[in-house]
């Protein structure tokens, strides 16, 4: 005869155990349906100081054209850029999720408050590009200066 057949697992804490996964799995099947709505950060007054509607295209070399609207083409360059890359690859593939298209540009924003944002105008989505970093921050700072101005 073993220890355990002996003293039996405690019940308590193994429903409190279910109960805590059954409730997270509650809670992220009824955010996900819309039933309720995340949780939202902290709410600011910072106005926009300045932005730019882009639109991102692949170029047959490897490079990236960025045309700002009512501004002209940048490009980034082959095996350059690989923060933009990477935050306008997930921006893409949840616009394909959704089934839509690049008709809409993104939103390049920078806030009063010294912040950086970029949107996608087609799904509303907003990321927050300070999250990342000075340097990373930047780099889509410069798409917003017109090539004479960019540093």
């Amino acid at each position: 005869m073993s220890n355990l057949d002996e003293h039996p697992f405690p019940r308590a804490p193994l429903i409190a155990a279910i109960l805590v996964v059954g409730l997270t799995v509650a809670g992220v099947g009824a955010t996900r349906l819309g039933l309720i709505s995340p949780a939202t950060a902290e709410a600011s007054d910072a106005q926009p100081v300045a932005y730019a509607d882009m639109r991102f295209a692949d170029m047959d070399d490897g490079g990236v054209r960025v045309t700002v609207l009512d501004d002209g083409e940048r490009i980034i360059p082959p095996a350059t850029g690989g923060f933009v890359r990477g935050v306008l690859r997930g921006l893409v593939r949840d616009r394909r999720a959704r089934g839509l298209g690049s008709e809409q540009p993104f939103r390049v924003t920078e806030w009063s408050d010294g912040k950086v944002t970029i949107q996608d105008l087609a799904t509303a989505r907003v990321i927050k590009l300070d999250a990342f970093g000075q340097t990373n921050r930047q780099a889509f700072l410069d798409l917003m200066n017109t090539p004479e101005t960019a540093a």
